[in-house]
Order: structure tokens, then C-alpha cells, then sequence
């Protein structure tokens, strides 16, 4: 008998290690936790202008390959080593607006350049941008062997802010009543249209209009329908049973409340004198 209880003990023991499991409600180890990724944070490259333009959709870059610019060659590896102003005068891309700006225009600014890596190559790409009256203009400039390629231009709204999210950079549009978000992303030769956002456009839906109610002329509630007996067979109405011979009951009509009751009048009888 001893053997045999030894025996049941020993399953409920194993049974109770190869299920391994926690009773509900109590804390198990679940391994290590998972390392957490960080997002890139918008790093802003220009503060926004007062002013602002009527809205209008910027066309997205072509996607043909950059052609270096003539004339100007880096020493070295480093972007940053060549002044900005004459980065701009050698690209021939620039429009006439923009050679304006270059040459002092009344209200026309060069903002400062800014340097971010936008390849993923370690390396600082050149960001440069140049507002007048009417428009801004976005240029991005890269070193391939010494060369600089200008893999962006953009034609933006005024009051444009831009920033980089990790190698993505991304555009900011404020218009009257909405602001347009465009992300531009390195495919390995230049910066290409990634997507865009509208944010600030509410979708106006029509009111429906109410559905009218049936009433009467004299405002009291709808008469209702009179519904039609049947027929027989013959398509001559059921005849009434007939009532029992005999006098027909008297019927008493019970006047409305507040109206008056009339009274027949009745001549009065001469009592007959008794002779």
C-alpha cells in the first residue's frame, strides 16, 4: 500500500514540473525584454517667415540623375569646407528670382547653411535656401568624389519650415487653411518625393434636409381610414342578423358636456269632472 501512494506522489510531482506553468495570478519569468528602438526626433533647420503666399502644390523633383556642378571642386571630403555663396553661384539650375536674391534684392534673404546627413553615409550634406517677395527656394547639395551634385530643388510656399527625421527630410507648408507635409528620402542618387500630408482640410458634408411632416388644414390629427366590410361570395354584403320580434328598445343619446337638453313640450291635459 505504501509503494503504491509513494507511486501516485511521484506522477503528481512530475506532472506538476513538466507543466512549468505559474498559477493564475502570480508573477513568471518571461525571458529577456525586448531592446526598445527610439524614433529619430525632427531636428528643425529654419525658423518659418512672417508672411505666407497663396497656396499652390509644389511639383516633386526630377528623378533624372544629378549632374555635377562645373567649376567648383571640395578639397576635401567635407562639404562644410566650401562657402555657400559660391555653391550657388555655380549651380545653373538656379532661376532668375533666385539670382536676385544672390545679387542683394530688396526683401529677398539667404538663410543660413545647415549640414545634415541625409545619405547615411556619415556624411553632412549641404542644405541651402533662398526667400524673396513672391517665393522660397530649397537647394540640397552632396560630395560624390570631391564633386557636389545637387540632389534637390524645391520651390515652396513662403513661411516654410523644414526639418530632418533621421535621413528623411521633411518640408512644412502653411497655407490659408491647411499646411501641407512633404517627406523627401535618398535613393541612393538623389532626394525623391517620399509621400505628403494635408493636415487642417475638414470634409463639409450636406446638411439633410428635414423630412416634412403630413398634417390636416384645420390642424387636428390625420381621420383615419374607413375600412370597407367584406363582401360574400357574390360580392353582395352579408345581410344584418335580424332582431328578435317584439318592441325595439328605447335608445338614450348622451348629450355632449355643456350643451343644452331639449325638452318636448307636452300640452298639459283638462282632468275630466266627475259627474
Amino acid at each position: 500500500m505504501r509503494n503504491r501512494l509513494s507511486g501516485v506522489m511521484l506522477l503528481l510531482l512530475l506532472a506538476i514540473a513538466a507543466t512549468g506553468c505559474a498559477d493564475g495570478g502570480q508573477l513568471h519569468d518571461a525571458g529577456l525584454t525586448p531592446a526598445v528602438t527610439e524614433r529619430p526626433t525632427p531636428q528643425l533647420l529654419w525658423a518659418a517667415d512672417a508672411t505666407s503666399a497663396p497656396p499652390s502644390p509644389a511639383a516633386p523633383s526630377s528623378p533624372s540623375a544629378p549632374v555635377p556642378l562645373t567649376g567648383i571642386t571640395a578639397t576635401s571630403d567635407r562639404i562644410e569646407d566650401l562657402p555657400l555663396s559660391t555653391v550657388l553661384q555655380k549651380d545653373p539650375g538656379l532661376s532668375a528670382d533666385e539670382r536676385s536674391a544672390l545679387a542683394g534684392c530688396d526683401g529677398c534673404t539667404i538663410r543660413p547653411a545647415q549640414y545634415r546627413d541625409l545619405t547615411g553615409d556619415g556624411r553632412s550634406e549641404l542644405l541651402a535656401a533662398l526667400v524673396t517677395p513672391s517665393r522660397a527656394y530649397l537647394h540640397v547639395y552632396a560630395l560624390n568624389n570631391r564633386q557636389v551634385l545637387p540632389v534637390l530643388d524645391l520651390t515652396l510656399q513662403l513661411g516654410f519650415t523644414a526639418d530632418t527625421v533621421g535621413t528623411d527630410l521633411v518640408v512644412h507648408e502653411p497655407t490659408q487653411a491647411t499646411e501641407i507635409i512633404s517627406t523627401y528620402q535618398w535613393d541612393g542618387a538623389r532626394l525623391l518625393f517620399k509621400d505628403q500630408q494635408v493636415l487642417g482640410a475638414p470634409l463639409c458634408t450636406p446638411a439633410k434636409a428635414p423630412v416634412p411632416t403630413p398634417t390636416s388644414s384645420s390642424g387636428d390629427r390625420p381621420t383615419p381610414a374607413v375600412v370597407p366590410e367584406k363582401s360574400g361570395p357574390s360580392g353582395v354584403a352579408p345581410a344584418t342578423r335580424s332582431a328578435a320580434p317584439g318592441p325595439a328598445p328605447a335608445t338614450q343619446s348622451t348629450p355632449p358636456p355643456g350643451s343644452q337638453i331639449a325638452v318636448p313640450l307636452v300640452p298639459p291635459t283638462t282632468p275630466t269632472a266627475k259627474r
